[in-house]
């Protein structure tokens, strides 16, 4: 059956996994750097592998924030030129219509960015900026240099991607002035709770930790896609509970390193609140187990 079928049968109404609100260390590592990046108008790349949060995790630290928000939303992101991002720009900030290009626009734009800058904290978003051309970034580094009655750098640029968008010849100037984000994913404690908050219901405990335990589950994507997969297995068989033997059926082995730091592995596994998480990944950090680059920026 597919998800929402299954769902359907199982008795809901909505999807759990939308309603979902779930703090990770990952969330709440970016809740800090955005916030710090917002007061000194930073440029920043947040990146990582496909459905580890990177959005949700941007969304819910910028609503935080209580920023002005720009999305440039031109879906061929390989061709978004600046004069798109400008426009995007024009048009969130004001109710103007884009002036022509040239000067006339960069009067324009620079009026517009000053005027807003001074009431609000201003933030422009890209997604899959992995796929914007160089000159595309190199400008963009130009245009956050707008002045403003002695202002310079008068918003903040967020980046989001599967990879450093940063990571191609050409742009090493705009690499020095950008932080670096890597999201690394759900800890085996992370899983337990996103589980239990969305489809805890329909699995015995022992299933959850083992479905904590599979390389899925670093990824809310994959890991939903498991656990529907499992529940379906669970559903030919007459049963709306699913055990550990289904996911042992549906799951493959278990990932080497599933487990928090310290735990024995016949310990239960225990759900992680996101200040856990946050110090499971500076430690993980102080002890070399997991690769981050974050630049600082000039």
């Amino acid at each position: 059956m597919t998800k929402l079928e299954l769902l359907v049968n199982l008795g809901y109404k909505v999807d759990p996994f939308k309603k979902a609100r779930f703090d990770t260390g990952d969330s709440l590592r970016v809740r800090r750097i955005l916030a710090m990046a917002v007061e000194s108008n930073a440029m920043v790349s947040i990146v990582g592998e496909r459905g580890v949060g990177k959005s949700e995790a941007i969304n819910a630290a910028l609503h935080k924030l209580g920023v002005r928000r720009v999305d440039v939303a031109r879906a061929q992101k390989e061709k978004i030129s600046i004069a798109d991002i400008e426009t995007a720009i024009i048009l969130d900030l004001s109710d103007e219509a884009p002036l022509g290009r040239g000067e006339t626009r960069s009067r324009q734009l620079r009026r517009i960015v000053g005027a807003a800058s001074q009431k609000e904290k201003i933030v422009v978003c890209i997604e899959e900026a992995q796929r914007l051309h160089g000159a595309t970034l190199k400008s963009l580094k130009t245009l956050r240099e707008i002045e403003w009655m002695g202002e310079r750098e008068l918003f903040t640029v967020v980046l989001i991607g599967q990879s450093d968008p940063m990571n191609r010849p050409g742009v090493s100037e705009v690499r020095l002035r950008t932080d670096l984000v890597r999201m690394q994913g759900l800890f085996a404690g992370e899983a337990v709770g996103y589980v239990k908050a969305t489809l805890g219901k329909h699995f015995e405990e022992e299933a959850i930790e083992a479905l904590a335990g599979r390389p899925q589950s670093t990824n809310y994507l994959e890991l939903q896609e498991l656990c529907i997969a499992v529940l379906n297995y669970a559903w030919a068989d007459g049963r709306q509970m699913a055990t550990v033997g289904d996911v042992e059926a549906v799951g493959g082995a278990p990932k080497a390193t599933a487990l928090p730091k310290g735990l024995a592995k016949k310990q239960p596994v225990a759900a992680l609140s996101a200040k856990d998480a946050l110090k499971e990944v500076q430690a993980r950090r102080a002890g070399g187990e997991v690769e981050l680059k974050e630049v600082s920026a000039c």
